[in-house]
């Protein structure tokens, strides 16, 4: 059975999403798309999160698992390019 906390976060996460393409369309950042792709593996967890409440609870708890995982390595990923772009531009600046 899902939770309340779970159909909240979903419910959440849905408002969020026109405020996240407004705040991406804003930024530079290096590989870019990965904040895209985390994103939406973030959102895509949320979501299997609370289907797997309803039908096939084994496939979607995967299916959940997998997406934070892989939202997990984007996030890390993004982080990484973050800090060496960083690094390279202020070693250019001294």
């Amino acid at each position: 059975m899902t939770q309340q906390s779970e159909i909240i976060t979903l419910v959440l996460s849905v408002a969020f999403i026109p405020v996240a393409i407004w705040t991406y369309r804003g930024i530079s950042l290096p590989h870019k798309p990965l904040l895209a792709w985390a994103l939406g593996a973030m959102f895509g967890g949320y979501a299997a999160t609370v289907i797997e409440g309803f039908i096939a609870p084994i496939l979607f708890n995967y299916v959940e698992h997998l997406a934070y995982a892989i939202a997990g390595v984007c996030f890390a990923t993004l982080g990484v390019a973050v800090l060496r772009s960083r690094v390279n531009t202020e070693g250019e600046n001294a």
